[in-house]
């Protein structure tokens, strides 16, 4: 499901974007936008919006593997920018490893003593995540859990939480 902060963003894009002529290409496809040969498009469809990257062959005439994201306009922009060449693939970070990135941060908050900048730099960090990925404390939550599980399964001698009471 997209996000609702951005759907202003691609609808007005949609109204001024050109329509997409390529041979093969039915359905009213406009270009949102193009570099290097990769173009992102948005397609209104009766269940509504579609996006899709592809790239120019041809002469510019027509187009073939086509990345399609369904309704999911943040994926679809990601693809565009990594294929397209505008920002290396490596620079960006999957919701999953963002997850685990989260919680490390909040653990580093939570456990130990840091300075008031550090906290600052980190905080800022696992805002900018929530952010950017919607479901992130879901998520986060969800990956607990199971590192939970996988330690109740670990005899504490060979990992695992082991907890040590003082007499």
């Amino acid at each position: 499901m997209e996000q609702k902060n951005q759907v202003p963003e691609y609808q007005k894009l949609m109204e001024q974007a050109p329509q997409i002529r390529a041979s093969g290409l039915e359905g009213d496809y406009r270009a949102l936008a193009e570099f290097n040969n990769v173009v992102l498009a948005g397609h209104q469809t009766k269940f509504g919006m579609e996006f899709v990257t592809w790239e120019w062959v041809q002469n510019h005439t027509a187009l073939w593997q086509g990345h399609y994201y369904g309704d999911n306009y943040t994926a679809a922009k990601q693809d565009f920018v990594t294929r397209s060449g505008l920002i290396p693939s490596c620079a960006l970070f999957s919701p999953e490893q963002l997850t685990e990135v989260y919680r490390s941060i909040y653990e580093t908050l939570e456990n130990y003593s840091i300075t008031p900048e550090r906290q600052q730099y980190l905080q800022s960090a696992a805002d900018q995540m929530e952010a950017f990925v919607p479901d992130l404390e879901a998520r986060a939550e969800v990956s607990l859990q199971k590192e939970e599980e996988y330690c109740d399964t670990l005899d504490p001698e060979e990992g695992g939480y082991v907890f040590y009471v003082e007499e």
